[in-house]
């Protein structure tokens, strides 16, 4: 083989060579890059299977809305107590006038409803738990629409100096009132005692019922009295909501009883003798 030749024909080789290469570079280059802009999630997937402590995402998850709540949190949340935002709860059962009273708000313990001077101290209507004022939404023989109501455990109290004596208690009492203006107890006087009177429902539609209690002049005891009638004792005197209101004559409490439902009213008063060894008025 001449020079020449054998210089051409390897020149023409290394052509042929060096196309080989170059179309095998483009073909690589064309499957790697593939489309524009999908290369991460590619390369992610196999860095993920390469690694074997890497957790694959689930796309289902990545793109789902807040959980549902499971049967266990649906069971909690429908016995979960509710929020009232209407109003305030009594904390009495909701008997007889009470379903009528919307309470307006709660006052402390201890609060004075009713106040007057006795002896050597004064008398106390106070609350012995949390009292609920509120008012009427409807009107009734008891007051009128929108009249103001309390509601509490109320004890009767003698108080003199910094001593307390409790002489009756009066548990979820409930009596409304045209203002809130603290009570009086009315005094009727005796020889040997003053009697006090306090009725605090102001009216009913059948008469006004009212707590006794006596001051005695001579001990200085004060007790609460009850009425006798025949074999029948009362812890309470129901009298008439007009005038003439119990009062003393000739040393004797004579009381105006209320008129009956659908009745005439009794013409003669009641008259009582009081005892103060028994603690009674006793009828006539």
């Amino acid at each position: 083989m001449s020079p020449i030749r054998s210089t051409a024909t390897t020149l023409a080789a290394g052509a042929v060579l060096s196309l080989s290469l170059l179309l095998g570079c483009s073909s690589q280059n064309t499957s790697v890059t593939g489309t524009p802009g999908a290369e991460s999630a590619p390369s992610a997937l196999a860095s993920a299977s390469a690694s074997p402590s890497a957790t694959p995402t689930a796309p289902a998850q990545t793109v789902s809305s807040a959980p549902s709540a499971s049967p266990a949190d649906a069971e909690t949340a429908s016995s979960a107590t509710p929020i009232t935002t209407a109003g305030l709860t009594s904390q009495f059962p909701p008997d007889g006038l009470a379903g009528s009273v919307i309470i307006d708000s709660v006052n402390a313990e201890g609060t004075v409803r009713a106040r007057t001077s006795a002896g050597q101290g004064e008398l106390l209507m106070i609350s012995s738990s949390p009292e609920e004022r509120g008012h009427l939404n409807v009107s009734s023989n008891d007051g009128l629409e929108g009249e103001q109501t309390y509601q509490a455990d109320y004890s009767i109290v003698y108080r003199a100096g910094d001593q307390d004596q409790i002489l009756l208690k009066l548990p979820a009492f409930l009596f409304i009132r045209p203002s809130d203006q603290v009570l009086e107890f009315d005094k009727v006087s005796f020889k040997n005692a003053e009697v006090y009177l306090l009725a605090p429902q102001y009216k009913s539609g059948h008469g006004l019922v009212a707590y006794a209690f006596a001051v005695n002049k001579i001990s200085g005891e004060v007790f609460p009295l009850s009425f006798k009638q025949g074999e029948i004792v009362h812890d309470t005197l129901v009298y008439s909501e007009l005038p003439p209101f119990p009062a003393n004559q000739n040393e004797q409490l004579v009381v105006h009883s209320p008129e009956g439902a659908g009745g005439d009213p009794e013409l003669k008063p009641q008259v009582y003798d009081l005892d103060l060894e028994k603690r009674q008025f006793i009828a006539r």
